[in-house]
C-alpha cells in the first residue's frame, strides 16, 4: 500500500486506535495508523492494569467480536483475579496487571505483523474534507494522507496540557507534544470541545517499600485469562499486590498546600475531572469525613524497577508529593522516581456521533476513545473495534453493526455516549447497564461471538473452539434438568463442586460453573428477557431522519429540543434522552404510526 493513500485511515496509536487499525485491516481494507511515535503504541500510560469491575466484562467483549485487547493482557499478566465474587456473577469481573513494557511490545509486534495495515510517525493536524464527507488528513509536516473513512483516536493529545503545581507542560501526556491543530480544525468544521481532565499519580521506586507494613493482595493461584484463544499456562511469575491507607498527616499536608493546587489554589485547571477516579486533593476535600482512603501499591512490570500508587492521582507540586507519600505506612523512606501529574486535553461532545460513532455533520468520519469524553483503556478499546468495523464495511459499501444495550456494555456506552452526551469524563460501571444479570463476564462470547464472526473477525479456530464450548454447555445443562439436579443447584450454597461427579461426562471448572450460574440466574434471565423483548419493540419503530418534532406541539418544550438535536434513530433511543419523558415517547409514537398511515395511503 502506498502511504498516501488507504481505505481507512486511524488518528493514534492508543488502546482505541490500535483496535480500530487491527479490525479494519483484518476486514480487508488497506489501513493506515498515523501516530507521533510509533515506538510508543500502548504503552498504558497510567494504571498498569486491564480489566475491573464492568471493564473486565468489556474485555471479554472485545475479543468475543474478535479484538486484541484480551489476548495482549493475557500475554503481559503479572497479578489476575476476580473481584466482587462475594456479590454475584452479574458483577464479577476480571482484573489484571500488566507488565507495561511487554504490553507495548506485544502491541506494536501485532499491528506490524497485520497484513494491509501501514504504521506511519506523523501528528495529524487538519482533515481535508468536501461536500461529499472526509477525503484524508494533513500531517504537521504538510503531508497528506488520502482515505473516505478516517478514525479519529486521539486520546488525550488535542490541545492536551500536564499540570504539576504551577508547572505546566504543553503535552499530551509525559514527554510527548500535543496535536494543536487538530483541535482548531474540528471546531473550523462546526464541531463543539469541550475540556476535560484527568490524572496520574507518582511512580516510586520498587526496592524502596517497607512491604511488611502493608497489606499483601495475592493473585488468583489458578490461571485467569480475558480470551480463550491464550495459553493456559501463567504467562510469568504472579506478582502480589499492596494496599496501604493516608492518614491524618498525609491529609493535613494536602489542606496545608491547596493553595499551590493547579486545581483549587492556583485555579489553573479548567476542564472537569472523572468522578469516579478523583485525585487525592478531591478525595481530602470533598470526602472529608472519611479519615483514610486506601492505597494501592502496584508493579508495573516483572523487570520494572517502578510501582504505581493507586488512588494517589494528584496535581500537587513534585516536593509536596514526596512528603505526602513519606506519610503513608511503609512508604516512609520511598524514592519518587516520576511526580503524577493532571493533564487537561479537548474532547468532541459523544452527542455529534450516530451509534455506528461515525460523526453526523462529516461522512466517513469517526470519533472513538478520550475523544468522545470517556475515560480508561477498556472504554476506548470497544470504540475502536466498533469504529474500526464500521469504518471498513463502509469502505466496502457494507451495512454498519449496532451492539444493543440488551446485547453488551458496549451497546450500553455507546447508547449512553450518543443518547446521553459527557459532563464529565464517563467510566462504565455495571449499575449502568440494566440488563446485568444477562451481560456477564462468563456469557460474553455466547453473546457476541457469533456477531464477530458475521463481521470476519472471528477465525475458523475461534469459532471451532466457540462452537465446542457451547455445545458443552448446551449438553451439560440439558443433562442437569434430565437428571433434576436444577432444583439442588438453585440453592444458593450450592457449588458446582457439590455436584461435580453426578455429570456424565464429567465438566471441567470452568465449564460446570457456567452450567451452575445459568441455572441458579434461569428465573430471573427469563423476566430479564421478556423486558428486552418490550423494550426491542420500541427499537424496531425507526424515526424519519427529517422528522420534523418541532411540529408536535403535544411534546414538551424540551423534549422538542432535545429531539431535534439529537436526531434519534428509534423511539427507544429517543425515550431515553435525558429530558424526554415516557408521555413524550408515547405522544411520539402516535406521531410515528400517523405518519406511517399517511405515507402508506394511495
Amino acid at each position: 500500500m502506498k502511504e498516501d493513500d488507504a481505505g481507512v485511515i486511524v488518528v493514534g496509536g492508543g488502546h482505541a486506535g490500535i483496535e480500530a487499525a487491527h479490525a479494519a485491516a483484518r476486514l480487508g481494507v488497506e489501513t493506515l495508523l498515523v501516530t507521533g511515535d510509533p515506538e510508543k503504541i500502548c504503552t498504558l500510560p497510567c494504571n498498569p492494569s486491564i480489566g475491573g469491575s464492568a471493564k473486565g466484562q468489556i474485555v471479554r467483549e472485545i475479543d468475543a467480536l474478535g479484538g486484541a485487547m484480551g489476548m495482549l493482557a493475557d500475554a503481559c499478566s503479572l497479578h489476575a483475579r476476580f473481584l466482587n465474587e462475594s456479590k454475584g456473577p452479574a458483577v464479577r469481573a476480571l482484573r489484571a496487571q500488566m507488565d507495561k513494557p511487554s504490553y507495548n511490545r506485544a502491541a506494536i509486534a501485532l499491528l506490524r505483523g497485520q497484513p494491509g495495515l501501514t504504521i506511519v510517525q506523523g501528528m495529524v493536524e487538519e482533515l481535508i474534507v468536501d461536500a461529499s464527507g472526509v477525503r484524508g488528513v494533513r500531517r504537521a509536516d504538510g503531508r497528506c494522507h488520502r482515505a473516505g473513512r478516517v478514525v479519529l483516536a486521539t486520546g488525550t493529545f488535542l490541545g492536551g496540557k500536564t499540570f504539576r503545581g504551577d508547572v505546566i507542560a504543553a503535552e499530551g501526556r509525559f514527554g510527548e507534544a500535543p496535536a494543536i491543530g487538530l483541535s482548531a480544525a474540528l471546531r473550523a468544521l462546526g464541531f463543539p470541545t469541550r475540556r476535560l481532565k484527568t490524572g496520574t499519580p507518582p511512580r516510586i521506586a520498587r526496592d524502596s517499600v517497607d512491604r511488611s507494613a502493608m497489606r499483601t493482595q495475592l493473585p488468583s493461584a489458578k490461571r485467569l485469562r480475558f480470551s480463550y484463544r491464550s495459553s493456559l499456562d501463567f504467562p510469568g511469575e504472579q506478582l502480589p499486590c499492596y494496599v496501604t491507607e493516608t492518614n491524618e498527616r498525609t491529609h493535613r499536608l494536602v489542606r496545608e498546600n491547596l493553595h499551590r493546587s493547579p486545581l483549587y489554589g492556583l485555579d489553573l485547571i479548567r476542564g472537569i475531572g472523572p468522578r469516579y477516579c478523583p485525585s487525592i486533593e478531591d478525595k481530602v476535600i470533598k470526602f472529608a469525613h472519611n479519615p483514610s482512603h486506601q492505597i494501592f501499591i502496584e508493579p508495573e512490570g516483572w523487570e520494572e524497577p517502578t510501582l504505581y500508587v493507586g488512588g494517589f492521582s494528584t496535581s500537587l507540586p513534585s516536593d509536596v508529593q514526596l512528603e505526602m507519600l513519606h506519610t503513608l505506612p511503609g512508604l516512609e523512606l520511598c524514592s519518587m522516581l516520576r511526580a503524577g501529574y493532571a493533564v487537561e486535553y479537548d474532547m468532541v461532545p459523544p452527542t455529534e456521533l450516530d451509534e455506528t460513532l461515525q460523526t453526523r455533520r462529516i461522512a466517513g468520519l469517526y470519533h472513538c476513545g478520550q475523544l468522545n469524553g470517556t475515560s480508561g483503556y477498556e472504554e476506548a478499546a470497544a470504540q475502536g473495534i466498533v469504529a474500526g468495523i464500521n469504518a471498513a464495511r463502509a469502505a466496502q459499501g457494507k451495512s454498519a453493526i449496532r451492539i444493543a444495550r440488551s446485547e453488551g456494555y458496549i451497546g450500553v456506552m455507546i447508547d449512553d455516549l450518543v443518547g446521553k452526551g459527557v459532563d464529565e469524563p464517563y467510566r462504565m460501571l455495571s449499575s449502568r447497564a440494566e440488563h446485568r444479570l444477562l451481560l456477564r463476564h462468563d456469557n460474553a462470547d455466547l453473546r457476541l461471538t457469533p456477531l464477530g464472526r458475521q463481521m470476519g473477525l472471528v477465525d475458523d479456530a475461534m469459532w471451532d473452539g466457540f462452537e465446542r464450548r457451547r455445545t458443552a454447555l448446551s449438553q451439560a445443562l440439558s443433562f442437569a434438568h434430565k437428571e433434576r439436579m436444577t432444583k439442588q443447584l438453585r440453592r444458593p450454597e450450592i457449588v458446582f463442586a457439590d455436584v461435580a461427579s453426578r455429570f456424565e461426562p464429567q465438566l471441567d471448572d470452568e465449564t460446570g460453573e457456567r452450567v451452575a450460574i445459568e441455572v441458579k440466574l434461569s428465573g430471573y434471565a427469563e423476566r430479564e428477557r421478556e423486558t428486552i423483548e418490550r423494550a426491542r419493540r420500541l427499537e424496531s419503530v425507526e424515526i424519519p431522519e427529517a422528522f420534523d418534532y418541532a411540529g408536535i406541539a403535544a411534546l414538551s418544550r424540551e423534549a422538542r429540543e432535545k429531539l431535534s438535536a439529537q436526531r434519534p434513530r428509534t423511539l427507544g433511543s429517543a425515550g431515553r434522552i435525558p429530558g424526554v419523558t415516557p408521555s413524550d415517547v408515547a405522544i411520539l409514537s402516535v406521531w410515528l404510526h400517523r405518519a406511517a398511515r399517511e405515507h402508506e395511503m394511495p
